[in-house]
């Protein structure tokens, strides 16, 4: 007779268990879907001032992970469907199961094809408009202790709307690929290193914008680092922004502007560097008076010209320098806030050098026009604060 096989007890035991714990998982797959999808949603629709939609969730379990499919958000009340003011493809979290084994979370995070819609519209209620951005130190500190490697925006789009200006201008940011690393929720969890954030992007239909930031959202005093550039802006995409305030149009010419800040020890330093390039100012209406005022601007370019041939650029330089010593100032609204004047300063004013010279002393306001227009003094510079030696580069 043929003696059959019969495998050890113990073998036939961790089968069973092997193929209950098979069984589980498909379980698990089957409905934790549906049930995050679920949550989800109910999250979304019940947040104030917001509601949400999304088409599915989708969870991992090796490696542990969380995806959202083409998920939206709308103002509400209003739940305008049609302008989202946020919509994604895809965003994507995933856990590294590494640092799971030794106790702590950290993860990346990846968002693609966002969409942001921001309106001003202009008109907004006193307490609204005296409402404080959080506290980004102490929000951190009340989180769970981790830390997010990574977060990449892939294929981004940013529209700002001026609702509360003539023509409701619009400045749109395209084809943005963005960068952030080392968000930590604790000092130790940093392990000494900064947040970074880098990125590139495209500014209207020509400028080629680049930022790089590098700060410390636990400092106790602001500590943070930039730099941004803008290369061959067309002028004549400004047409919404300064047609209504100058009835002037500036048809032809381009805009390079680079600035560098930073900001230690409650001071921040740094310059702007606007360069205007074969610049045409005319007026959009027929009348003395304005063809006046784009005379006077088109013969102050040329003024300022640095005279390269086949070139007429304004180069020109703006300091920035200032103290940052309130103690409810937060990092992110100054970062930003800091990028958004150097291009405001930037597109209106001009200089030379990076970075601006510091003045012996204070200057007044006329003294520094006259010394502003006068080619042989140089770059204008920035003004001493209180108890500080001028003179420095």
């Amino acid at each position: 007779m043929r003696s059959r096989f019969h495998p050890p007890r113990w073998l036939r035991r961790l089968a069973i268990a092997g193929a209950i714990v098979v069984a589980l998982l498909v379980v698990i797959r089957i409905v934790l879907d549906p049930v995050a999808t679920h949550f989800t949603r109910k999250t979304l629709s019940e947040t104030p001032g917001i509601r949400g939609d999304l088409r599915d969730v989708h969870v991992t379990v090796f490696p542990p992970g969380y995806q959202i499919t083409r998920v939206k958000i709308v103002e509400h009340p209003g739940d305008d469907w049609k302008h989202p003011l946020f919509y994604a493809e895809r965003v994507k979290v995933t856990v590294d199961w590494r640092e799971l084994l030794h106790a702590r979370l950290a993860a990346r995070a990846r968002i693609d094809e966002p969409k942001i819609v921001i309106n001003n519209r202009g008109k907004q209620k006193k307490e609204e408009a005296k409402e404080k951005a959080p506290d980004l130190r102490r929000t951190l500190e009340h989180l769970l202790p981790g830390r997010l490697t990574r977060v990449e925006v892939r294929d981004g789009e940013l529209l700002y709307r001026d609702l509360g200006a003539p023509r409701h201008p619009e400045i749109w940011v395209h084809d943005l690929e963005l960068a952030v690393e080392n968000i930590a929720t604790r000092v130790a969890l940093a392990h000494g290193r900064p947040v970074t954030l880098n990125a590139s992007a495209k500014l209207g239909r020509s400028g080629d914008l680049t930022m790089f930031v590098s700060a410390d959202p636990f400092a106790k005093k602001q500590d943070f680092a930039g730099e941004v550039s803008l290369r061959g802006w067309k002028v004549a995409e400004l047409f919404d922004l300064i047609e209504p305030k100058t009835k002037l149009q500036t048809p032809e010419g381009t805009l390079d502007l680079f600035a560098e800040f930073k900001a230690t020890g409650g001071l921040i330093t740094g310059g702007v560097k606007p360069v205007l390039k074969n610049v045409e100012v005319r007026p959009t209406e027929d009348n003395f008076g304005n063809r006046l005022k784009a005379w006077i601007a088109d013969e102050g370019l040329d003024l300022f010209s640095d005279r390269v041939p086949g070139r007429n650029a304004v180069v020109t330089v703006i300091p920035i320098k200032g103290r940052l010593d309130s103690p409810d100032i937060q990092l992110w609204p100054t970062v930003l806030g800091v990028v958004r004047n150097a291009f405001v300063e930037g597109i209106s004013s001009g200089f030379t050098h990076l970075p601006p010279r510091t003045a012996e002393k204070q200057q007044g306001k006329v003294e520094q026009v006259k010394k502003a227009l006068d080619k042989d003094q140089g770059p204008p510079k920035a003004q001493p604060t209180d108890g500080e030696k001028g003179g420095k580069t």
